[in-house]
């Protein structure tokens, strides 16, 4: 697709190329919007078939940032970095490269972790540019905003938002996952977990005394609550009659492999938290830190229960699935 065409599709701001041959980096840097204050997005890095793939997945991640700092109602727009993974990179100088093209966006840009990217690489980033958030912690502030969406969702389901009792599903057990479940065993949660790395998925449920499920079965298990924390396009229009939950709410991107899944999911009964409203935590503490110029404690993403509610009400209200509307929120408040 024309580069042109992509940009406009997702309404995309802008796109910027940042290669470094002595390093063997190779990156897109996409802009969606700055109308609303500098572009908060981490940095992706991960091997694609094509370069068009690439951009087509920056442009798309650029614009749920977007997405999910206006639905979070913050003073900011969305960005995203994809680094496009090859055998001979070398990391840390390729990172040193990413971070001085960072730098020259003077702040219109401002970064962190994504998928691939370690907290090392961030670190070297952040060595030549003002604009990363190397001491954040990414994965207890999404993690507890994916608790609060949880809780909300349950709130809107059943009358009551606790989950002690209640049964939870997890698949994924990266940062985000693994800091969900040991919110969730504390809360009192029955669990069970997945990751396609059984012997993670082995160790997490030993320590937190939980049901490890196989990883092609667990979204389907027969659970109260389902939290996807791995990757996207996982919800098809197909496959909504296969759950068995009552609420779906995780960290995982682009949950829906098209935005019929949504409506599918809404009349199988399901109250699904749109991704980008339940996985706002590290944006919503991130863009917080920046525009107040300190440290702030964690408890600022708890915000997300309430915007989840109003996401769940007026989806209810209207007779709609959940991420037209918070589409419809977020396009509003671009606007």
């Amino acid at each position: 697709m024309p580069l042109f065409k992509v940009l406009d599709e997702y309404g995309c701001q802008s796109l910027t190329f940042v290669s470094d041959a002595a390093s063997g980096l190779n990156a897109i840097v996409a802009i969606h919007s700055t109308r609303r204050g500098p572009a908060f997005g981490g940095i992706r890095t991960l091997s694609y078939q094509t370069q068009s793939a690439a951009v087509t997945d920056a442009v798309r991640l650029a614009q749920a940032m977007s997405f999910k700092a206006a639905c979070a109602d913050l003073p900011a727009g969305g960005g995203k970095v994809v680094v496009i993974k090859t055998e001979g990179m070398d990391r840390a100088k390729a990172f040193n490269a990413l971070g001085r093209a960072i730098e020259q966006f003077g702040g219109h840009y401002f970064t962190g972790l994504d998928v691939g990217t370690t907290r090392e690489d961030l670190i070297e980033v952040a060595k030549e540019t003002r604009y990363a958030a190397r001491d954040l912690d990414f994965g207890k502030a999404t993690a507890r905003g994916v608790m609060a969406a949880i809780k909300a969702g349950l709130k809107h389901k059943f009358g009551s938002d606790s989950v002690e009792g209640r049964s939870v599903a997890v698949q994924g057990l990266g940062a985000v996952g693994a800091e969900l479940v040991t919110m969730l065993h504390a809360a009192g949660a029955e669990l069970f977990v997945a990751d396609a790395d059984q012997n993670l998925a082995g160790e997490v449920g030993e320590k937190m005394e939980c049901e490890v499920v196989n990883a092609a079965r667990i979204l389907s298990a027969e659970v109260d609550v389902l939290s996807p924390c791995a990757l996207g396009s996982i919800f098809t229009a197909q496959n909504a009659d296969t759950l068995r939950c009552s609420v779906i709410a995780g960290s995982a991107n682009n949950q829906l492999a098209s935005p019929a899944a949504g409506e599918a999911l809404r009349k199988a009964g399901m109250v699904w938290v749109p991704d980008y409203v339940a996985n706002a935590g590290a944006l919503i503490k991130g863009v917080t830190e920046y525009v107040e110029g300190r440290e702030v404690g964690f408890d600022v993403v708890d915000k997300i229960y309430d915007n989840t509610l109003m996401v769940l009400e007026r989806a209810a209200k209207e007779d709609k699935p959940a991420n037209e509307i918070a589409d419809a929120i977020a396009r509003e408040r671009l606007a």
